[in-house]
């Protein structure tokens, strides 16, 4: 019989605060590109990032955010959550380089990797495999 994790108190608080800042993040960084678009739109020429990645950068960030949120297909949280994480280093890379305070792209860097490690403890892994067909 396999063995079922116990999951403490301690590691769903930490998970889910971690998980609702990546969420938050996410959530204003899909918002922004929208409503913001021209502001949004000279910041990533400012950082060196071509203007025309601003709107699918956004709706990716939506399918990562489903993908991660609803815990179905074990490989495309993974890919989500891995994309988002280089989507971090990149911003935090690009707010150095301009002068920014990337508070924000640390907040990430740090609540990406918590979340993810502690995602299949908390939530259980993914039973689907969303490539292979079984």
């Amino acid at each position: 019989m396999p063995e079922i994790k116990s999951t403490s108190l301690v590691e769903k608080i930490i998970y889910w605060v971690a998980t609702l800042l990546m969420f938050a993040l996410m959530l204003l960084a899909i918002v922004n590109y929208h409503t913001k678009y021209e502001a949004m739109s000279g910041f990533f020429k400012a950082f060196g990032y071509p203007t025309y990645i601003v709107y699918p950068l956004a709706y990716l960030k939506l399918i990562a955010l489903i993908a991660i949120l609803t815990n179905r297909y074990r490989n495309l949280k993974d890919i989500a959550y891995g994309a988002y994480y280089i989507n971090m280093i990149a911003a935090t890379y690009a707010h150095i380089l301009a002068g920014d305070n990337p508070l924000h792209a640390y907040v990430g860097l740090v609540a990406v990797p918590v979340s993810y490690f502690l995602s299949n403890r908390v939530r259980g892994e993914a039973k689907h495999d969303a490539f292979l067909l079984k």
